[in-house]
């Protein structure tokens, strides 16, 4: 039975990342020739609906191919095989580059973008493109899940040998019953306020898979009315690589319990008071 049943996951997985690549090549296509025709590149539009529904069908095809990019990033990194290349860089620049690109949603709804990078921060050894992920994630949901006006903060610091850093809200937080389905793939939170948002609810699942193959830990301090705070805990000079990996390729760790020896939670989701 247990044969089977690891069959069957190893099938879905396969499945999902072939559907997903196949999904990705008509996908930027569409998004190409969307491009063009914005630009207005064989000529101008007659009426002004024609451009503002191209820039739809633009809107569309970007948000489709981010699912379907989650969707294969998920199924990798479920299947052990998603592809790291770890290198030094200053992670205060991933940050950078988060703030830039969500900035325009943030004003949107009024929403202040704040950063507090300690000085002692430095580089990381990782992969920046997964780091530069997991802040893109966290950031989208707190602006996502935070009502016009409020605020969103990015910060790190350096405790020993790991870089600790965080995404803090000041949304509508997070029931303790609902904490069970945080990281879940495509589970989402279910309330009169998410209820106005579209989701796969693979945002956070994918940040746990990529803190998992750092090493790293996760937890999040929430409650209704208070806002959330998400913090990744990561080792500065990157994850061990075991004997007989693939380069470029990370496992995913071994199942550990939510306290180690040295009191640590890994990976897991935890709710305080």
């Amino acid at each position: 039975a247990r044969e089977t049943a690891a069959a069957a996951e190893v099938a879905k997985g396969r499945f999902l990342a072939v559907v997903s690549h196949e999904l990705r090549t008509p996908l930027n296509a569409i998004i190409g020739f969307s491009d063009m025709l914005l630009h207005e590149m064989f000529g101008a539009f007659r009426d002004p609906r024609q451009k503002e529904y191209v820039e739809l069908v633009r809107q569309s095809g970007q948000h489709l191919l981010s699912v379907v990019t989650s969707i294969l990033d998920v199924s990798r990194i479920e299947a052990g095989a998603y592809a790291t290349e770890l290198e030094p860089f200053r992670f205060v620049e991933a940050v950078d580059m988060c703030r830039s690109m969500m900035r325009p949603l943030a004003q949107a709804k009024g929403i202040a973008l704040g950063a507090q990078i300690a000085p002692d921060a430095g580089e990381i050894n990782a992969d920046r493109r997964a780091v530069q992920q997991i802040l893109i994630n966290l950031v989208s949901n707190a602006v996502k899940f935070t009502p016009d006006g409020g605020s969103v903060t990015i910060g790190a610091k350096r405790v020993g040998s790991r870089l600790h850093f965080w995404v803090s809200d000041t949304g509508i937080g997070i029931a303790e019953e609902d904490m069970a389905n945080l990281g879940k793939p495509f589970m989402q939170i279910q309330n009169d306020y998410t209820r106005r948002f579209e989701g796969t609810g693979l945002g956070l699942s994918l940040v746990k898979g990529l803190v998992a193959l750092h090493e790293g830990t996760m937890s999040i301090e929430s409650a209704p009315g208070e806002g959330t705070t998400v913090t990744i805990s990561l080792p500065v000079s990157g994850p061990k690589r075991r004997t007989g990996a693939p380069v470029g390729v990370l496992p995913m760790p071994a199942a550990k319990p939510k306290r180690d020896a040295n009191g640590d939670s890994n990976g897991s989701l935890r709710k305080t008071a």
